[in-house]
């Protein structure tokens, strides 16, 4: 068994607090669905409120690899301002992936921010040689991109209405 973390930073001139707001909140699933047209075809609450505990079916559009998978919230917590996604069927795990976790990580840096997206998954070493091509953290970092971006202009129209 083989264990892969991959990780990326992406610094944001904006509260940590801000970006919680958004990567944090009950509503973010469709705040990410309608921020990134395209890369979803849908995005389902199967149970849960958006917190802890909250069951998401993932459904990609035709031609991706995977298609669709289910993931679960397993950690949303507002003191660290983690949030810790599990893949529960589905995806990756019908690959022979035995374990696929994503994370977003809000570090506070004075009046600015980093977000961390992590994605960690282990499997066994014939099957990593498989999947490795295919699982990458580019697209939690677009998600840290669209967060980043939402915040900075949310910023600049308060700045601007001033």
């Amino acid at each position: 068994m083989i264990s892969y973390k991959l990780v990326a930073d992406l610094e944001v001139a904006a509260s940590a607090d801000d970006v919680w707001g958004i990567i944090g909140s009950k509503d973010a699933p469709k705040f990410f669905m309608d921020a990134l047209p395209g890369v979803f075809e849908k995005i389902e609450v199967l149970e849960g409120d958006g917190g802890v505990g909250t069951v998401l079916l993932i459904v990609y559009p035709e031609g991706s690899v995977p298609l669709t998978n289910e993931e679960k919230f397993v950690t949303m917590d507002d003191h660290r301002l983690l949030k810790e996604i599990l893949q529960t069927k589905g995806g990756y795990l019908d690959m022979g992936v035995t374990y696929y976790m994503e994370t977003f990580k809000v570090i506070k840096c004075g009046n600015s921010c980093i977000i961390q997206s992590i994605v960690e998954y282990k499997a066994p070493e014939e099957v990593a040689a498989k999947v490795s091509s295919l699982i990458s953290v580019e697209g939690l970092l677009n998600m840290a991109k669209i967060v980043a971006r939402h915040v900075l202009e949310a910023k600049a129209s308060s700045i601007a209405a001033v």
